[in-house]
């Protein structure tokens, strides 16, 4: 009886492994490289206030183990692609 058992398991997981599998939003991203990417870099958001924006800017930092972050104003006066330019360039200076 338990060799039956074993044997129809086998059976089932065999033609599960054959079977080509469809496409799924859950199948297109591993856990590896969704953490890859959420491990180091810049992340910044960008938030609107009552005369421009308001980003915060921040970065891990591995040898502390912390994360770092920094509030910057664009005025509404200012283009926001050179306001966001100008705040990355002086983040990047800072390193």
């Amino acid at each position: 009886m338990i060799n039956w058992l074993k044997k129809k398991v086998v059976g089932w997981v065999k033609e599960d492994w054959n079977k080509p599998q469809k496409d799924s939003p859950d199948m297109l991203v591993s856990a590896v490289d969704s953490n890859r990417f959420r491990t180091e870099g810049l992340r910044f958001h960008i938030l609107p206030a009552t005369g421009g924006y308001v980003m915060e800017y921040s970065t891990y930092d591995r040898s502390t183990d912390r994360n770092n972050s920094n509030l910057h104003i664009i005025p509404s006066d200012q283009d926001l692609g050179q306001g966001i330019a100008h705040i990355i360039t002086l983040e990047m200076l800072r390193k």
